[in-house]
């Protein structure tokens, strides 16, 4: 019996020491403890149960495990993965009975991602094979990108209009082993834009190569100073680059955005002229609320070339999160100034209307409504994820309170006990002046000076205080008020109103009765890119009315012309503008141009060599009745703008217009809505691009077009009693998704009538098709796509060669029956 209760009490202490290290292990690694861990795999694994995730099945050949097994070996020793002798191997991949052919390589910089069996891999699918709509993409142990801080981070990305990632969690097999649940992630090609509803077009980064060079000689003892590992040295490059270099127009592309970025590299652009502002003031709003601080290194950060606003966008990638934020992304960057080779982010944030934006999205992602809603409206999909994850890794949970923190954290930066200390300097030349010093890690925007009960009086040029870095020297900055004579300081206390750069709410600041001895003028602030309206003898402005008309009568526009947002540009007849050699209009206000049954107005380009027409952003509805736009371009090889007249980013009404000429594309549009009523084009090659686009069009004609006549990629738009009359292309394109609908379309003498591809429909109900080849074709493009359908309805349909073609798993379907199916083609009647 004695020793029996000998063996009970040595049971007992060892399994409190075995708890009391377990306990311990956990804290060191930021766990909460041993308690905290068992109820998580308590609660947490059952969930797993129910989950069916993706299976990926990975089959590599002996020598392709081999060239891998080195690469693995040698990170391990090194604790870095090398380049050198990291080459793609054959492989093939296995999703739901699914076989695609494949060529992956170990992927990742650093150990972690060869630790154990769980190795990480870069998959490229070949041909039209893919998974969930990736054809480029990592897999990797989840950890790499901290379990479900990335998910989450991606979708808030994704909400707010970022280009983001596709990520989320699978199984993984490799030749028949299990390797567990893995974290997938979506890399950088034309899929990504497209799920994200973008514009095609060029993928960019700072090259790493070199930065890496430099890391690994530090790691190897050899520290030393080397110029080409700075970001200011670093080439910029385009994610599938030969690929690119096969594509003049995408290569162009790539050429405009190299030029922005080397002239912000260079101080000569500010931030508003290089990148979409908006996106980007939203993307490090998200940084600072996940605390990924880390993803801000330039070697990580990724661009979307956006060729319609000619502007680079941010790209969603890893963030490194969640952690607590102890300073906001943009604190202490502010200075006032750009110069040339700053820091890729001092850059940035020195642009005002770049940090305005950005204090006005900290505003929104830090109020606790906004964690609220939207942990509400992912929390379906977050409970999938997180139960696919615990099947694993069940103590992994995500940790909402550093988010809700982070919010706390970024209020209480915005709302600082005192913005700046202000000085009263005294009286000249009826300006009361008055020196600010910076005392905060954010710029301050003056709005006025009040004394006593007497009126706000606004400073007589914007200013702004720079911010003030941590242990740096304050600096200072004089502000000038249109007042006949200094305020008396002991009787009317004056106050300085002023806010944080781009907030909300302002704040109020006592004057100090005693100046400050002046340190010498401050440079002017850039405020971006001025308009050049003011060139222009034809143009009448109203500031006040914030109007800009054009004269009635004949004017010739001579190189570009810029209009400013925030005006209504307005144009009525009797008016010939002509648009010479090399000119353009580029406008970021709505068109609000109105002929007359009498007298249209008429656009035209006299030699046909203008660079057309283009609305970008406009705030508000473009509106263009009676006006004729005629030859404004010619047809280009290589077309160097999107159309004759384009509209991007915005919303458009064209009534009664007429659009002839020869350039590459008529009218374009791209993210936005259209309507369209009463207009004909004639001629061009394309007569009618819309990508992305929410519209309708009706009792339109269109004639002559070289190649096609109505092309949706994108969106949802509808046509009705409208003609389509000698396309030597196809009458009416649908791709990428769209749905077009046609409602008594009548197509004569198209080489092709309706022509579905990639994942989009057509539905068309009456009217009549009349090829001189194929009727209806309906296919998609690869595996990744979904399948395209067309539907047509009381459609006389006749054409010479074949009425319906219908790849594999697409459909075409007329008066309820299914033709074509994508074996052998549908003979059409001849006439």
């Amino acid at each position: 019996m004695r020793n029996r209760w000998k063996i009970l009490l040595a049971l007992l202490v060892a399994c409190s020491i075995g708890a009391w290290y377990g306990n311990r292990k956990l804290k060191a690694v930021g766990h909460p403890g041993l308690g905290t861990f068992i109820g998580q795999w308590w609660n947490n694994w059952p969930k797993s149960f129910a989950m069916d995730p993706p299976v990926i099945a990975l089959e590599v050949n002996e020598a392709g495990m081999a060239e891998m097994e080195a690469v693995v070996d040698s990170a391990r020793v090194r604790g870095v993965i090398m380049p050198e002798g990291n080459d793609y191997v054959k492989a093939k991949f296995v999703v739901d009975g699914v076989e695609a052919k494949c060529k992956l390589r170990i992927k990742g910089k650093l150990g972690d991602h060869v630790k154990g069996e769980k190795w990480s891999f870069r998959v490229i699918a070949k041909g039209g094979g893919g998974f969930l709509g990736m054809k480029r993409f990592s897999l990797q142990h989840p950890g790499t990108r901290n379990y479900l801080c990335d998910w989450f981070y991606h979708r808030l990305s994704k909400g707010e209009g970022i280009v983001a990632l596709r990520y989320g969690f699978c199984k993984v097999s490799l030749n028949g082993d299990d390797l567990g649940i893995y974290a997938y992630e979506e890399h950088f090609g034309p899929e990504l834009l497209e799920n994200n509803g973008r514009l095609k077009g060029p993928l960019v980064r700072f090259d790493p190569g070199l930065f890496w060079v430099h890391r690994l000689n530090g790691m190897s003892g050899r520290d030393f100073e080397e110029a080409y590992a700075d970001y200011q040295a670093a080439a910029v490059d385009a994610f599938g680059g030969e690929d690119l270099i096969k594509d003049p127009e995408q290569l162009r592309y790539f050429q405009q955005a190299l030029l922005l970025i080397d002239g912000f590299r260079r101080g000569e652009l500010v931030a508003e002229q290089v990148f979409d502002i908006r996106k980007m003031a939203k993307r490090h709003a998200i940084i600072d609320l996940v605390g990924g601080h880390h993803s801000m290194d330039w070697s990580d950060v990724k661009f979307y070339y956006d060729p319609g606003a000619q502007r680079l966008e941010p790209v969603s990638y890893e963030s490194f999160s969640a952690f607590p934020t102890k300073q906001l992304a943009g604190s202490g960057r502010f200075t006032g100034k750009t110069s040339a080779g700053a820091e890729l982010h001092d850059a940035l944030f020195n642009d005002a209307a770049f940090f305005a934006a950005y204090v006005h999205e900290l505003e929104n992602v830090s109020r606790k409504e906004y964690l609220d809603s939207t942990f509400a409206a992912i929390a379906g999909a977050l409970d999938t994820a997180s139960a696919t994850l615990y099947a694993e890794f069940p103590y992994k949970e995500l940790d909402r309170t550093i988010y809700y923190r982070n919010q706390d954290v970024i209020r209480r930066s915005l709302n600082v006990p005192k913005a700046v200390h202000a000085y009263l300097q005294g009286n000249a030349g009826g300006r009361t002046i008055v020196k600010l010093v910076a005392i905060n890690s954010l710029p301050v925007e003056v709005v006025g000076l009040r004394a006593g009960t007497g009126a706000l009086v606004p400073p007589v040029q914007r200013t702004i205080v720079p911010a003030r870095r941590t242990g740096g020297l304050a600096l200072s900055v004089v502000a000038e008020f249109p007042m006949d004579k200094a305020p008396d300081t002991l009787a009317s206390k004056p106050v300085l109103v002023c806010r944080i750069l781009g907030a909300s709410h302002p704040m109020e600041v006592e004057v100090f009765p005693v100046a400050l001895p002046e340190p010498g003028a401050m440079d002017e602030l850039l405020v971006g890119q001025k308009p050049n309206i003011d060139r222009f003898d034809f143009l009448v402005v109203n500031d006040s009315a914030r109007t800009i008309h054009i004269k009635p009568g004949k004017w010739k526009v001579t190189g570009t012309l810029v209009v400013p947002a925030g005006y209504q540009f307005h144009a009525i007849a009797p008016l010939s503008l002509e648009i010479g050699s090399g000119a353009s209009i580029i406008s970021y206000s709505p068109l609000l141009w109105s002929g007359s049954d009498e007298a249209h107005i008429h656009v035209f380009s006299g030699d046909s060599t203008s660079h057309g027409i283009h609305v970008i952003g406009a705030a508000g509805t473009s509106h263009l009745s009676m006006v004729d736009f005629q030859g404004l371009s010619r047809y280009e090889l290589d077309q160097t703008t999107s159309a004759d007249l384009s509209f991007h980013n915005c919303s458009a009404n064209l009534s009664n217009c007429n659009f002839t000429g020869t350039g590459n594309t008529l009218v374009d549009m791209s993210v936005g809505s259209l309507t369209v009523v009463g207009c004909a084009f004639s001629g061009g090659s394309d007569q009618l691009e819309l990508h992305y686009v929410r519209g309708a069009m009706r009792s339109c004609r269109f004639v002559g077009a070289m190649d096609d006549a109505v092309s949706v990629e994108g969106g949802v738009f509808g046509v009705k009693d409208t003609e389509v009359l000698g396309a030597n292309g196809v009458g009416a394109k649908a791709t990428s998704g769209a749905r077009l609908s046609l409602e008594s379309v009548d197509m004569r003498a198209v080489a092709q009538g309706i022509e579905v591809r990639a994942g989009a429909s057509v539905t068309a109900n009456g009217g009549s098709i009349d090829a001189l080849q194929v009727g209806v074709t309906a296919s998609k493009a690869s595996m990744r796509d979904g399948p395209a359908r067309a539907m047509l309805e009381k459609v006389r349909l006749t054409a010479k060669e074949t009425a319906v073609v219908c790849g594999e798993g697409s459909s075409v379907v007329v008066e309820g029956k299914e033709v074509g199916g994508g074996a052998t083609p549908a003979k059409a009647e001849n006439e």
